[in-house]
Formats: structure tokens, C-alpha cells, sequence
């Protein structure tokens, strides 16, 4: 078996990626020994969530770019086209990781359970429609990434990730608090 198609036992690449994948969960997870205590490591949750964002709307704009040069110049499915795919499942599964560890550290599910979530349009945003939001995007990453796998014609392939990473796009687009909006983001 040569270097170029070793996947640890298994036929297809995810299976690297998955690995990368589990890897950078369990270092995210780790309790890092500092003078700050937990609060360091919430601080660095929340920059690599926020660093993330940059890296997840590159590779899925990179994959959605691909497929729609894809089916409109009849090109076939690359390894490149593969690798920009895998690529934004991968980093938004970690993002979801990261999101969701801060939002159990962060008290937003006790602030949404005991109803006070609703009465300012900030809070709202991240217990409520940033979560929710950002998990079906990644939901449709992940149900555009798999229905492309199953399929060997390229212009299926292509029209899978187009669909579906084109509306987790603007879905994303829409639930990130970005630095210009006044009450939300910065540019971390």
C-alpha cells in the first residue's frame, strides 16, 4: 500500500480527517494547567471559536465556489474539490465543538431556562438564534458532504455541495457577530 493512498486500514481519506478531527477536539478539551484557572481555558475556547470562522467561511466558500465552477465548466471531481469539502466539515464540526463548550461554560442555558434570554436583543442572539442557526448550517455541511460521498457522477457531486454549502454560506453569514455590528462581535 503505497503512502499516498494509506488511510489507517480504511478506503477512503475522511478517515485522516476524522483523525485531525478527534485530535483537535481533545486538545480543545483539555483542562490547561495555568494560573488562570478555568477562565483561561474559556478565553481559549472563545478565540479559537472566533479565529475558527475565518478558516470554516474559506473552505466553504472555497467548496462552493469549486462545485458551482464545477457544474458550470463540466470539470470532474478533484482531489482539490474533495479536499475543500472535507475541509469545511471538518473545521465547522470543531467550530460546533467549540461553540458548544462555551455556550455550557458561559451560562447561557441557565440565563435561556430561566426565561430572561428573550428581553435583550443581545443575549437573545447568542443563547437562541446563534446556536441554533449555526448547528443546522453545519447540519446542511454535513448532509452536503455525505450525499456528494454517496454519488460517483461529478455533476451530482458538484450540485450537492453547491445546494447545500451554499445555504449553510448564508446562514453563517447572517449568525456571525461580526465587529460592525454595534452590540455583537469583535474582530478577534
Amino acid at each position: 500500500m503505497s503512502c499516498e493512498n494509506e488511510t489507517y486500514g480504511h478506503e477512503n481519506g475522511l478517515d485522516k480527517a476524522l483523525f485531525i478531527e478527534r485530535l483537535v477536539i481533545y486538545f480543545i478539551s483539555l483542562n490547561l494547567p495555568t494560573e488562570y484557572g478555568p477562565q483561561m481555558n474559556y478565553i481559549f475556547l472563545q478565540d479559537i471559536h472566533s479565529y475558527f470562522r475565518y478558516i470554516i467561511l474559506l473552505f466553504i466558500l472555497l467548496a462552493f465556489l469549486d462545485a458551482v465552477i464545477g457544474l458550470i465548466s463540466g470539470k470532474a471531481y478533484s482531489k482539490s474539490s474533495k479536499l475543500f469539502a472535507v475541509g469545511g466539515l471538518v473545521f465547522s464540526h470543531v467550530q460546533l465543538v467549540a461553540g458548544l463548550s462555551l455556550y455550557l461554560l458561559n451560562d447561557w442555558l441557565e440565563l435561556l431556562m430561566s426565561g430572561g434570554a428573550m428581553e435583550n436583543a443581545q443575549t437573545r442572539f447568542f443563547t437562541v438564534e446563534h446556536i441554533s442557526m449555526m448547528i443546522i448550517a453545519i447540519a446542511l455541511v454535513t448532509i452536503g458532504y455525505s450525499r456528494a460521498k454517496r454519488v460517483e457522477e461529478s455533476k451530482r457531486k458538484f450540485r450537492s455541495i453547491a445546494i447545500f454549502y451554499g445555504i449553510a454560506i448564508v446562514i453563517i453569514f447572517a449568525m456571525i457577530p461580526w465587529p460592525f455590528l454595534k452590540d455583537f462581535g469583535t474582530w478577534y
